[in-house]
Formats: structure tokens, C-alpha cells, sequence
């Protein structure tokens, strides 16, 4: 396949609207033939909102969607059903029918009028790329969440999409699932060429499948790509501040502001260590190590202390003092290097 100059998709200066409150709005962004996109930001950024409005689901309520450099408002009806058609969306809680594995993968092909033997050709090797071959008789309530979401991938991948948009395709699986999602991103990438845009919260799944990240920020695309972005509540205890993350956990904070409000912790504010580092610092928490990669000279570590941290450290010191996967350690970081908003 020979890749187009121009963009797959583009969008120019598209707002949504809710409730009198911009919630997106993007000046420019392009998508080209055969690359993997992903769309991170914390809850609440705007990245299901513009998933919908790329897969032609939603209609922006300013600025204009190209297809393949032909405008979606100023084409005919029909057309716009054919180019709705070459893209498909995965839903983060998708729908499966309560019937076999097979139907539900040839359920798009049947209603478009494809032939029995087309059908159950096309259906193995949708099979064969999520790794489900031998379960095309299983009813769907027999399989586990990580199944069920390669059965849904293999639906959507069968109707030969140009564009395969996946709206957080990890979010509701078991862990050790994970890693088999994302081996299949991969392959429909390699082997079909197809154009793949996901949405994740998770940067490290980002930088291991994408080919171009866009960050987003209160609906508007930032430059750079934020680590340890929260969404919590703001309250005030015995004169000091805490932003509550989850029933378990809460930072102390220093700012004026009270209820709802995004955090964000810069990862080379947050200092690591094998024992309690004793300063004037007012968060330290223990957590479990889950990942770790290397970034240049510097090393990323994922940890796990009831929500995950990113901190990073140089190689020098990731070598000191021996960190692998699964090694219990303090963090440590004070209320002044939290930025609230």
C-alpha cells in the first residue's frame, strides 16, 4: 500500500459544547495512513469526546472533519454512510450479543449482505489475529473480560475498517490481559496496514504502541505529556490542605482552592528510596514497583502505592540501588511540589 501525502483524517478548529461549557476544542490535528495514535489525559480531559467525534458517531458543534481531504458536511448522505462505514469504533464497555463467538464476529458482515462462505473465511482469520482460534462455538458469557474484548476486536476488524478507533481497550480487563491486547494493536497495524487511534490514561501503554502521542488537557491539545495527573477533592483538616484521590489515599497539598480539582505531581519532584526518608516533606507513601523502562539516560518506575506514581531516576542511580519489579519502596514528596488546578 502506498501512503497517501494527505491525512486520513483531519479535523480543523472543532468544538463540543455541554451544558454552555467547552469541553473540546482542537485547532488542528491529522491522522495518516497506517500510523498508531494515542490520545492520553487524565478523566475528564476530553478524550471520549473526541474519539466520538473522529469515528463520525458525534458531531462537533464548530469546525469542520475531513476524510481523506473531502469535507464530511459537504458531501452527499450516501457518501458520508460509505466513508462512516471505513471507520469503526471499539467502545471502552462494549455490547456483545448472547450467542456464539462466530456470530457475533460475522454479526456486521451478515448485515451487509456478505455470503455464508465469505463470512466464515473472513471470521477465521479474525480468529487467528486475536488469538481465539478453536473458541468460534463458545457462547460469549463463557469467556473471560479479556476474551471478550478480542471477540469485540475481531467484530469491529472484520468489517475491514481503514480507521480502527479503540476507546481505552484495556480499561476493564484483568492485568494479565493486558499484555495480549496489546499484542494484537500491534498486528493489526503490521499485518494490515490499518490506522489505529486509542485512548489511554496509561502514558507507558502509549509510548510502547504508539507512533504519535497527543496529550490532552481540560479538552485542549498541550505540547508537553503530563506524568501523575489526578482528579480529586480538595479538602481542609486541622489546618492543612489534602487533595482526596480515592477512599484510601489523599496528598497533602498547599493551595486555597476547596473541592473538585485535578493534581499534578511532576515525577523528578518525588524522591525513592528503600527506607522512610525522614524531612519536613508531608507525603510518604510505600508502594510496589510494576514497571519499569528506560527513557534515554533516565529510568521510569511505575509504582503501585493504591494508585500508581511515576518517578524518574538516572541510570547511575537505578543501578545503586538495584530496583526490579516487585521491590517495595518509599516515596516521598512535598505538598509544595503538587501544582493544583
Amino acid at each position: 500500500m502506498v501512503s497517501s501525502p494527505y491525512p486520513l483524517l483531519r479535523v480543523e478548529d472543532v468544538k463540543k459544547i455541554y451544558q454552555n461549557q467547552v469541553v473540546l476544542a482542537i485547532q488542528s490535528l491529522s491522522f495518516h495512513e497506517g500510523k498508531v495514535y494515542a490520545i492520553v489525559g487524565p478523566n475528564g480531559s476530553g478524550k471520549t469526546t473526541l474519539i466520538h467525534i473522529l469515528s463520525l458517531l458525534d458531531r462537533p458543534d464548530e469546525g469542520k472533519i475531513f476524510f481523506k481531504e473531502r469535507e464530511i458536511e459537504q458531501i452527499k448522505k450516501r457518501e458520508r454512510l460509505f466513508i462512516r462505514r471505513q471507520i469503526t469504533l471499539v467502545h471502552q464497555k462494549p455490547f456483545l450479543f448472547r450467542t456464539t463467538v462466530f456470530n457475533n464476529i460475522a454479526y456486521g458482515l451478515k448485515i451487509r449482505g456478505v455470503s455464508t462462505a465469505e463470512r466464515e473465511k473472513i471470521v477465521k482469520e479474525m480468529l487467528r489475529i486475536v488469538g481465539l482460534i478453536g473458541l468460534e462455538s463458545r457462547k460469549v458469557e463463557e469467556l473471560s473480560g479479556g476474551e471478550a474484548q478480542r471477540v469485540v476486536i475481531a467484530r469491529a476488524l472484520a468489517l475491514e475498517p481503514e480507521l480502527l478507533l479503540l476507546d481505552e481497550p484495556t480499561a476493564n480487563i484483568d492485568k494479565r490481559y493486558i499484555e495480549v491486547i496489546e499484542r494484537i494493536i500491534k498486528k493489526i497495524n503490521r499485518e494490515r496496514k490499518t490506522t489505529i487511534i486509542f485512548t489511554t490514561h496509561d502514558l507507558s501503554q502509549a509510548y510502547r504502541l504508539a507512533d504519535e502521542i497527543i496529550s490532552l488537557w481540560e479538552g485542549k491539545i498541550v505540547q508537553d505529556v503530563p506524568e501523575n495527573i489526578f482528579r480529586g477533592k480538595i479538602i481542609l483538616e486541622k489546618g492543612l490542605s489534602w487533595c482526596q484521590i480515592t477512599e484510601d489515599i489523599r496528598f497533602a497539598v498547599v493551595s486555597q482552592k476547596r473541592g473538585d480539582a485535578y493534581i499534578q505531581i511532576a515525577p523528578e519532584d518525588i524522591i525513592l528510596s528503600y527506607e522512610p526518608f525522614y524531612s519536613s516533606a508531608k507525603n510518604s507513601f510505600m508502594g510496589k514497583v510494576v514497571k519499569i523502562s528506560e527513557q534515554k539516560k533516565l529510568v521510569r518506575i511505575v509504582i503501585d502505592i493504591g494508585v500508581e506514581l511515576v518517578t524518574i531516576i538516572t541510570q547511575d542511580s537505578f543501578r545503586q540501588m538495584n530496583i526490579n519489579i516487585g521491590s517495595n519502596v518509599f516515596l516521598t514528596f512535598k505538598a509544595s511540589a503538587i501544582k493544583c488546578y
